[in-house]
């Protein structure tokens, strides 16, 4: 299922704002799972599968792991599992964002905002940054491997001199070298030219992006009615 950039966006913004001010788990499960189907429906089973695993162990880690800790333990784990957990839908919609979005379709639809020239450029340079700094993050990774340090939660924990050294280092020079390159790929290619651009990208709305703002705001008027009483709270 094909969506509008901007009905991506619009339901990331939807789901960061209810997420928090949100007080039931019913509504929370939902937006939870929303998003796992938009990842399945794009294909992408793999991290709708990491995530939603990972959003269940949080909640069951609330409902029956945090009652059994004493208050002074539990509080701690509470606060960790829900705001945690709170921010896991946010993290599936951005994954769908990013690896469903092309640039020049995702500033098509952004260039329909009307948005400052900065915020565009910005968002430009933002979305070719991620995945080029993940292949960076690979090759370093390999890197390392074949010369025997590895780049593990427990290796930087035997080794943590030598894995900020030969790892991390590494990586920020990777992240400013990426970052400078990528604004002059980008300005040279006009991005900041004063007259309109011109795009050979066309977005529009389909029926699934109708349907999906429906569900959401279906969504919006559940959580209204939960705040106000209908609801089961954490």
């Amino acid at each position: 299922m094909k969506l509008d950039p901007r009905s991506k966006l619009f339901v990331l913004a939807i789901t960061s704002v209810l997420t928090f001010l949100n007080g039931s788990i019913i509504v929370e499960c939902i937006l939870a799972a929303l998003p796992l189907m938009l990842l399945f429906s794009a294909g992408r089973f793999r991290s709708g599968i990491k995530y939603g695993l990972f959003f269940l162990v949080l909640l069951a880690i609330q409902l029956w792991l945090v009652p059994a800790l004493p208050i002074s333990v539990g509080g701690i784990v509470y606060m960790f599992a829900v705001y945690i957990r709170k921010l896991v839908p946010c993290f599936m919609l951005g994954s769908l964002l990013i690896s469903t979005t092309r640039v020049s379709e995702f500033l098509a639809a952004v260039g329909r905002f009307h948005l400052p020239k900065g915020f565009t450029i910005s968002l430009s340079i933002t979305l070719r940054y991620f995945p080029t700094m993940g292949e960076e993050w690979n090759s370093v990774k390999d890197a390392m491997a074949l010369r025997g340090i590895p780049v593990t939660v427990g290796g930087f924990l035997r080794h943590p001199l030598r894995t900020m050294e030969y790892v991390y280092v590494p990586m920020l020079v990777s992240a400013s070298k990426i970052s400078d390159e990528i604004t002059q790929a980008a300005i040279t290619r006009g991005i900041d030219h004063a007259e309109k651009r011109t795009c050979i990208e066309t977005v529009q709305f389909h029926i699934t992006d109708v349907l999906v703002l429906l569900v959401y705001i279906g969504i919006i008027a559940l959580a209204v009615f939960a705040a106000g009483g209908g609801g089961y709270d954490d």
